[in-house]
């Protein structure tokens, strides 16, 4: 161990004051992390710290939640390079669905009576206007008929829900209301909690329940809410909780967190950015830094609202266009401090506004500028081609200007087999076949046999450090499936299925199956699984050797296409923002406060250059202040 006073932060020359006090916190803390400020690096050295100096008493652990799956393993690998596997054995980093889920999961028999099942369940899938239209269908009918969903939630809650109420509801206000609905004690105050209530019902009573997991999130609150021992149990697990991107917290997420932790001991460190709160949609809650504040700060040791400056992202001239920004989200914040100087090229190289004639011209000038980038020696998954709506629409428009350029770009929002390819290069699945693939592929396998030697332990539930026969063991056993199960020469759909289940047979499919929370119940697991075999085929089917393959897995080569919210927490050497219209920013007008956050996330990702389209007749109006703004940073249109 370590003291604390000799404890210094590892692998970073320096932190900045405010992000070191927040490291080291005694108490609970409030952190405002701007882009580019190092969020992730001071969760990582804070676990680093805790556990290094015997902070987090052992056996108490540090659970931290994120809000994306790659951002969760993202923060796991970063302490466990800095601690080694041991110590950082100690986090459990995931996201807040997959912590939700491994309650019900764990303690589903403990829910009240009026929510219990048989505890086998599926996740929900995407419930839109067909399917919302037969919930409200079926309880307007049910009402009056006994064992009914619907006359079982109007009986239990003595409610007197009408047909027409039932029907005065609209998806949206529906979508919301699992957000402020409470299910122990169960209560209701309109018709929307009330067809939720329904909904529910009919899940619990059914041969294969399916929840969603805002659902999960609720069913996770009843059980820790009805039972203190459970409570108890997770408190004295957790000595310490870290709550990434917090500005994006739901209600759902908030209450689950809060009817566990408040008034106990733990410490809980929560890391966002107000400025960045682009889940309005998704039911993030617009007081959750007023709610942590009043539930968990004001001790003696607490920190409350640490605000970081330093970005260490983006150059001076991109950091300049962001202060101008931040002045309309929060004009009392101090601003950035930009730890590199921009590059000597003039301004309107660094960032511009590109101005077509038509879209056609549009996507030949996006292309140029990726080719252009290439050419210089900018890796194409260090361009980020960013847009507000579906990446879908664009495929279209970009693929013919992108072939005749003779490059390559990838919709990472693509659903592959039942998954976004986006999601499915973080899962844990598919990265332990892959890497075993390519480790396969290769006569020495260097960094990737270290890799592959650590997911052998990994599903093996052993530790490479526990002691060198324990490691000679996994070394000898994958030394032997190397040797016997090489591949060579034509990636073929037979050989992939062949290998994949040699993979599987060699790993075991029940211990892959462990590696990751999400995929103890339900067909999570076997989804990702189907869905990381179908998009190995459909690489495989322009023909090609196995690395050639599995380079089109991993994206090589290829710009990234994906919406902003989707690249959250994600950076880039360019970012080009497709189509700044009032088409594709047409909910501006109706939440400018959200508007300008997402504007200012898809900005904030660039680290050398941003450039931004649109077509000369677009209509700018809804968004001109954006246009104002950047105007007012010096940012100039360019003809193309």
């Amino acid at each position: 161990m370590i003291e604390r006073q000799a404890w210094k932060p590892i692998g970073v020359a320096a932190m900045e004051a405010a992000a070191l006090d927040a490291v080291k916190v005694r108490g609970s803390a409030l952190v405002v992390a701007g882009p580019g400020t190092g969020k992730t690096e001071l969760l990582g050295q804070r676990a680093s710290y805790l556990l290094q100096t015997g902070t987090c008493t052992f056996p108490r652990r540090i659970l931290a939640i994120s809000f994306k799956r790659d951002a969760a393993s993202n923060l796991r690998d970063r302490v466990e390079r800095r601690c080694g596997p041991d110590l950082a054995r100690r986090l459990d980093s995931m996201t807040f669905d997959a912590f939700a889920k491994q309650i019900l999961d764990r303690f589903w028999l403990a829910l009240p009576a009026h929510l219990a099942f048989g505890g086998a369940y599926g996740i929900a899938p995407f419930f839109g206007k067909d399917a919302f239209g037969e919930l409200q269908r079926s309880a307007a009918s049910g009402l009056q008929t006994e064992g009914h969903p619907a006359h079982w939630a109007r009986t239990l809650l003595g409610v007197n829900a009408t047909e027409s109420g039932v029907y005065g509801v609209n998806l949206d206000t529906f979508n919301k209301a699992v957000q402020t609905l409470t299910l122990e004690s169960l209560a209701v105050t309109d018709h929307a909690q009330f067809l939720h209530v329904v909904q529910l019902r009919a899940a619990l009573t059914s041969p294969t329940p399916q929840f969603g997991f805002p659902m999960i999130g609720r069913l996770a609150q009843a059980i820790v809410a009805s039972n203190p021992q459970i409570r108890r149990a997770l408190c004295a697990t957790y000595g310490h909780v870290f709550l990434d991107e917090f500005q994006d917290t739901t209600s759902v997420q908030y209450d689950l967190i809060a009817t566990i932790f408040k008034g106990a001991s733990t410490s809980l460190v929560a890391v966002g950015d107000d400025k960045q709160r682009i889940m309005g949609w998704a039911g993030a809650r617009d007081d959750v830094f007023g709610a942590f504040a009043a539930d968990f700060l004001g001790g003696a040791n607490d920190l409350a609202r640490v605000v970081l400056t330093q970005n260490f992202r983006s150059n001076q001239r991109i950091v300049t266009i962001l202060n101008g920004l931040k002045q309309r989200l929060a004009p009392t914040e101090p601003d950035f401090i930009a730890a590199r100087p921009a590059p000597a090229l003039p301004d309107e190289e660094i960032c511009a506004i590109l101005v077509a004639r038509d879209e056609d011209a549009e996507a030949a000038a996006v292309a140029y500028h990726v080719a252009k980038a290439v050419a210089a020696g900018v890796d194409p998954r260090q361009i980020g081609l960013l847009v507000r709506q579906k990446a879908v629409d664009w495929e279209p428009r970009l693929a013919k200007a992108f072939a005749a350029a003779g490059v390559a770009f990838r919709n990472e929002d693509r659903d592959v087999g039942g998954a976004a390819i986006q999601d499915l290069m973080t899962e844990a699945y598919s990265r332990v076949m892959v890497d075993l693939l390519e480790l396969l592929t290769r006569r020495h396998g260097g960094v990737l046999w270290s890799a592959a030697l650590g997911h052998l332990a990994t599903v093996s539930g052993l530790i490479q450090d526990d002691d060198p026969e324990t490691e000679r063991a996994l070394a000898l056993s994958l030394a032997a499936f190397h040797n016997t199960h090489r591949l060579k020469g034509v990636a073929t759909p037979a050989a992939i299925e062949q290998a994949i289940a040699e993979i599987e047979a060699f790993l075991h499919l029940d211990r892959l199956k462990s590696i990751s929370p999400q995929y103890a119940t339900g067909d999570f697991f076997d989804r990702i699984r189907a869905a990381t075999r179908a998009f190995l085929l459909e690489c495989a089917t322009t023909g090609g050797t196995w690395t050639q393959v599995i380079e089109r897995f991993r994206g090589a080569g290829q710009a990234p296409l994906l919406t902003i919210t989707k690249s959250k927490g994600l950076e880039y050497s360019l970012v080009i923002l497709l189509g700044l219209n009032d088409d594709q920013w047409w909910s501006f007008s109706k939440n400018p406060s959200e508007g300008r956050s997402v504007f200012f996330v898809a900005a904030s990702r660039a680290r050398d250059r941003l450039l931004m389209t649109r077509c000369g007749h677009d209509r700018n109006t809804k968004i001109a202040e954006i246009f104002q703004a950047l105007a007012a940073a010096g940012v100039k249109e360019q003809q193309v």
